[in-house]
């Protein structure tokens, strides 16, 4: 009886969605796979769930995240989506175009660049996928990022099948979130060879371990991990790493207890003798206007990065990121029908082609009553619905 009432709706889904075009003329087309399944049926119920009032805060941002609903994941008060005013640098630079194009100068020096992002906020992957195609021209085409699962034992999912045009939903954790999937659908379209760099599990410092032990052993082993892929480069190839929060640190980082953590950007340059250009998407955020490029904030310690990036704290309309649609996102309309379901769905859309292990071009989670768009490009997509799973892992 579910199962056929979702049928009906979906049916009226695809009949909504066909006459959704995008502003510039380009018609934006769904397909509809069947029914709505349940979340078990995914092989990935952990990443449809609805988060929990019992998960740590910083999960339950990035779970939300993950889960196209962004504008939950601010509406915790977490301190990604508070601003924190930093001053511009000098000479100023104004506008994501002209960051990229300093970024783009400075890194003509180094064989290495390192970006950071938020685990949460998703406009900091467009950046990464910005920097791509700027860089790739100065040679950088080796992209290692922290998501992707680094295996002892087998081939590492994201070398198994260099060839496909789309990431695939095994290829990491962070990964799996639309626009993190768009950078790396973007790094393979421009030739780029991707590469694991993760500590693997005998290089952890196990379960039993303090904060401290765990973070030294880490950030030590993605150094060597990075400093073997380099080694194995060609003298032209150089190196892009997409790493989280404090691991493009160069310098230590006091813990509360007064002893430091060595990060890994800092161990990498101790081990190669290379110095990266690094990039910090996560120092500042500005309450409102355009990106910038900012000072170091005066509370951090000096030489920490190279270049801070400052962006406009995350802005939503109909639940949906607002930098989603400026760099050319259409809104596809949910039919009312979706909207006055019983229950909550999760709706994802792919490339026309691409099979449902690939990461979808969108995802969003809706509960009964919300008008809540997908956001896509122009072109063709497949379309299927979730019912989520309950909020336990």
């Amino acid at each position: 009886m579910i199962a056929a009432r979702a049928a009906s709706l979906l049916g009226a889904f695809a009949l909504a969605a066909c006459a959704t075009v995008q502003p510039t003329g380009s018609p934006v087309t769904l397909t509809l796979a069947g029914a709505s399944i349940p979340a078990d049926r995914t092989n990935q119920a952990f990443l449809y769930r609805v988060p929990s009032a019992t998960d740590h805060e910083s999960m339950v941002t990035q779970e939300w995240s993950m889960l196209g609903r962004e504008d939950r994941a601010a509406l915790t008060g977490f301190w990604e989506y508070r601003a924190k005013a930093c001053i511009p640098a000098r000479p100023a630079v104004s506008g994501m175009d002209d960051a990229i194009a300093e970024i783009v100068r400075q890194a003509a020096d180094t064989r290495v660049v390192i970006v950071n992002e938020s685990h949460t906020v998703t406009r900091h992957r467009d950046t990464v996928a910005r920097l791509l195609s700027a860089l790739r021209p100065l040679g950088f085409t080796v992209y290692a990022a922290e998501t992707f699962s680094n295996s002892e034992d087998e081939v590492d999912p994201i070398d198994a099948h260099p060839e496909l045009r789309w990431a695939a939903a095994k290829d990491g954790y962070y990964s799996r979130e639309p626009a993190f999937g768009r950078t790396i659908g973007l790094a393979r379209s421009l030739g780029c060879r991707l590469v694991a760099y993760e500590e693997t599990e005998s290089q952890s410092a196990g379960r039993d371990a303090d904060m401290t032990e765990s973070i030294r052993a880490r950030e030590t082993a993605q150094a060597a991990n990075l400093a073997q892929i380099l080694a194995t480069m060609a003298p032209e190839e150089k190196l892009i790493v997409h790493v989280g929060y404090s691991h493009a640190s160069e310098v230590p980082l006091p813990n509360g207890d007064g002893s430091e953590n060595l990060w890994m950007a800092a161990r990498l340059k101790a081990l190669t003798g290379i110095d990266p250009l690094t990039v910090s998407q996560t120092l500042c955020r500005s309450d409102g206007g355009l990106p910038f490029l900012a000072e170091l904030p005066q509370d951090e310690p000096a030489g920490l990065v190279d270049l801070v990036l400052s962006q406009p704290v995350a802005r939503f309309e109909r639940g949906r990121p607002m930098w989603r649609r400026e760099v050319g996102d259409a809104e596809v309309n949910l039919p009312p029908e979706l909207r006055n379901r019983a229950g909550p769905l999760i709706v994802e859309a792919f490339r026309a082609g691409d099979p449902f292990s690939a990461v979808p071009m969108d995802r969003v989670y809706l509960e009964p009553g919300e008008d809540i768009p997908l956001l896509l490009p122009p072109g063709d997509y497949t379309v299927r619905a979730i019912i989520p799973a309950s909020g336990t892992k």
